[in-house]
């Protein structure tokens, strides 16, 4: 079993071994970061997260590559992670101002059956499945681990459909409004 290649690194204290990684490596993984996030101080604070959790869990120990490879590689999963955590909140956020947007536009009570007969119809013009999921995550309020395991489905397949609902969503009622 190979382990991390830290011949450059001195090995007399630990401390020292994680300052000289991050002295080394940290601006090639904020500029890798940067490339993948396209946002400056999101970049940093992953770049310093890692750092942090490698420390802290001394997991060079474990690494059967050079450290470079690891750290970047790495870093790439948090990255992927970010990106993925920050979609799925922001068409949170997009559902909910639009819903936000749609009940103050419709003052009368007439105007808001009017709007719900609007939303519904839109709903059942997604795809079946589509249609049930997001159904159940934001009408029934159900976690989107719920529907993955009472449909059979895995919990990326549900954030897809979810993300997908949610664009065709706006779309139409952007039309109807």
């Amino acid at each position: 079993m190979r382990h991390a290649n830290t011949n450059d690194l001195p090995l007399a204290d630990d401390n020292v071994t994680y300052e000289n990684i991050f002295q080394n490596h940290a601006k090639a993984l904020w500029a890798e970061a940067y490339r993948l996030l396209k946002d400056s101080q999101d970049a940093k604070d992953i770049v310093q997260e890692l750092i942090i959790e490698i420390w802290e869990k001394r997991s060079l120990s474990n690494v059967q590559t050079n450290v470079r490879s690891y750290l970047f590689q790495s870093l790439r999963y948090k990255c992927y992670r970010y990106i993925k955590t920050k979609d799925t909140e922001e068409c949170k956020k997009d559902a909910w101002s639009f819903s936000q947007d749609l009940s103050t536009k419709a003052e009368t009570g007439i105007e808001n059956e009017e709007l719900k007969r609007s939303i519904s119809a839109a709903i059942k013009t997604l795809p079946l499945q589509s249609s049930n999921i997001f159904t159940q995550v934001f009408i029934e309020g159900k976690k989107r681990k719920e529907v993955a395991l009472a449909m059979g489905l895995s919990i990326n397949t549900v954030n897809v459909h979810i993300y997908t609902a949610c664009k065709k969503l706006q779309e139409k009622l952007k039309k109807i409004l």
